[in-house]
């Protein structure tokens, strides 16, 4: 005879073979949780890959002169005050080639106008690569003046300006890049700078002018 106080919750019996039952583990909590973290893990690595990669960098000084620095190299061009560790420094006039896009900016000139004074340069974007390409005049550009305040390009009137878009492979696009001249074109050394606003990468490319 069984006794009834050998098994206390109600539909529990021994197995066939004597052995205690067994609990079915739940599968599905560990799927719930393991699937998000293998995707979090897989754009990780998309996410670092993106930042690696495409990141060479050159500078042509001028016709003849040939690749003046390399941005994978130690050298990254002249120094110029406040310049960071990954900024890629040329003078004003050479270009320096990124992402598949060449970037000519030109010496700053001071621009006077009704509305105030201006430092422009001329920017000449060419795409050697073989995929379309972004570009924007204004939220990409700063110029650092010569007492090292930073500030964002801005519309300059009377000039044709660089504007935004996209350049088709093997196309170009041209226009000024204009900022305010608080300073009054003072003296001493001016940086424009270029930081791609939607870029992971955080690396500057800089042209020096000295005024």
């Amino acid at each position: 005879m069984t006794d009834p106080g050998a098994y206390p919750n109600p539909g529990q019996h021994p197995s066939p073979h004597g052995q205690p039952p067994r609990n079915k583990r739940r599968v599905w909590p560990w799927l719930v949780i393991g699937v998000p973290v293998l995707l979090f893990g897989a754009c990780g690595v998309a996410v670092v890959a993106s930042v690696a990669g495409g990141n060479d960098t050159t500078v042509t000084t001028g016709p003849g002169d040939g690749d003046a620095a390399d941005g994978g190299a130690a050298d990254r061009g002249p120094d110029f005050p406040g310049k960071l560790d990954d900024d890629t420094a040329a003078p004003a006039g050479a270009t320096i080639t990124r992402d598949e896009l060449a970037y000519t900016v030109s010496p700053l000139e001071a621009v006077d106008t009704v509305l105030g004074s201006y430092l422009c340069s001329t920017v000449t974007i060419d795409n050697v690569g073989t995929s379309q390409n972004d570009f924007n005049g204004y939220t990409d550009w700063s110029l650092q003046d010569t007492g090292g305040a930073i500030r964002d390009a801005t519309f300059g009137p009377d000039r044709p300006m660089l504007n935004s878009g996209q350049i088709a492979p093997g196309g170009r696009a041209t226009g000024s890049v204009c900022f305010d001249d608080r300073t009054g074109a003072a003296p001493g050394t001016y940086v424009v700078l270029f930081e791609d606003t939607f870029s992971l990468s955080t690396d500057r490319l800089a042209w020096i002018t000295t005024l």
